[in-house]
């Protein structure tokens, strides 16, 4: 797994750390885990839902994200996944940067969650298409909301001077093998 870095570094983001990865299910199929592991009980967690549903404005709180991009240039589409640790998720396709935002109709979220331990928390998020995924790059991203209400910005990387998870210059190349 990768390790995702926070934005600014505090004492709570000291005391965790967070990981991720993709792999390639099927050619319609990803499979994106999350690791996260250390104190996590200054986490602010979702509370548990009776009926797990599309939501918007998950990043407001604790979410476990995947941005899959079909070039790496600013004017190329992408997908944003959005995916909260209590299985309420969404995903946007976008024609560039932060431009045409519309919800993929053709993409199924589906969190596979694994009960933490108590240093532990393992998150696997299936992403589903009703056509071939066709990225080349990603972006793994992670709000954390900590007890004390303050937000903390997880990537592979954060280039600008504010975290963007859509700056694809914070991307890698997508390897699914």
């Amino acid at each position: 797994m990768k390790p995702l870095k926070p934005f600014s570094k505090t004492a709570l983001t000291e005391s965790i750390s967070v990981h991720g990865n993709i792999s390639s299910l099927a050619d319609n199929r990803l499979l994106v885990k999350f690791k996260i592991s250390g104190n996590l009980a200054l986490i602010l967690w979702p509370k548990a839902t009776p009926q797990i549903h599309r939501e918007d404005g998950l990043w407001k709180h604790t979410c476990l994200e995947a941005f899959l991009g079909t070039g790496s240039s600013p004017r190329s589409p992408y997908l944003e996944v959005n995916c909260a640790p209590n299985g309420n998720w969404n995903a946007y396709s976008f024609s560039s940067y932060r431009e045409g935002m519309q919800p993929a109709a053709e993409t199924r979220v589906r969190l596979q969650h694994h009960e933490p331990e108590q240093h532990e928390a393992l998150f696997e998020i299936e992403i589903d298409s009703q056509k071939p995924f066709d990225f080349t790059c990603l972006g793994l991203t992670a709000v954390i909301e900590f007890t004390d209400g303050s937000l903390s910005y997880w990537s592979l990387s954060h280039p600008g001077s504010d975290p963007d998870f859509h700056n694809k210059d914070g991307w890698t190349a997508l390897s699914t093998h």
